[in-house]
């Protein structure tokens, strides 16, 4: 089997996994809203919003599957398969481990681990558009060794904070405590405690993104030497 076979196995298999997570996050907002007792309450004994969250980003993984085929076929952007099995991975790990398995809250550090993850990821992605670029014959730009290490890094960045706006904006519209300001028990958080783990995703997302830029610019350098 050739790589391109395999991502799309591993991609395909990813959007089943995102279905069935789908279909699981609507019959536990039913059985949550309704009242109705639970076919199994190991299986269904979350509270409401946990449900909802199960929804929204199977269906926000669902779509994001998608965006390496339309960058191909729309913008002719093509990026390596390693690149493609490390975002449907993470989506995985992040989706379907994360929030449906509950690795969030049954793995201590599982959310820091990921966020880690999501700055060399995201670093390697503008890597990755810059390399595509410069392959590119109809753009002829000499890029240095610098600028490129700044753009992968900025970007990084942008799109982890994005993420937290994000966050942000669905627990100010549906009370979802996608940023943690409440505990499991109900109690609000205040002061540092209340954006402590908004700004430990920022920090680490940071890290990791700066590891890989860092790397990225040796990386250039001795290519060109």
């Amino acid at each position: 089997m050739n790589n391109r076979k395999m991502v799309v196995l591993i991609t395909n298999l990813v959007f089943v996994l995102l279905v069935l997570s789908l279909l699981y996050g609507i019959i536990g907002i039913v059985f949550s809203s309704s009242g109705i007792a639970p076919v199994h309450h190991l299986i269904y004994n979350r509270p409401n919003e946990e449900y909802i969250k199960i929804v929204l980003q199977s269906l926000m993984g669902m779509i994001l599957l998608f965006l390496p085929s339309i960058s191909r076929k729309q913008i002719k952007i093509t990026f390596a398969d390693g690149m493609q099995v490390m975002f449907v991975l993470f989506l995985f790990a992040a989706i379907i481990l994360g929030e449906v398995r509950n690795f969030y809250r049954r793995f201590q550090y599982w959310d820091t681990l990921l966020h880690t993850f999501s700055g060399v990821m995201l670093g390697a992605f503008g890597f990755s558009f810059i390399d595509i670029l410069n392959d590119n014959k109809d753009i002829k730009i000499e890029l240095s060794a610098k600028f490129v290490s700044v753009f992968a890094f900025c970007f990084a960045i942008t799109i982890d904070t994005f993420w937290e706006i994000l966050e942000f904006t669905m627990d100010v519209l549906m009370d979802l405590n996608m940023q943690q300001y409440m505990l499991h028990d109900g109690t609000i958080l205040i002061g540092k405690a209340a954006v402590f783990d908004t700004m430990k995703d920022l920090i680490v997302d940071t890290l990791g993104a700066l590891v890989i830029c860092i790397t990225g610019y040796f990386m250039i350098k001795n290519k060109k030497t």
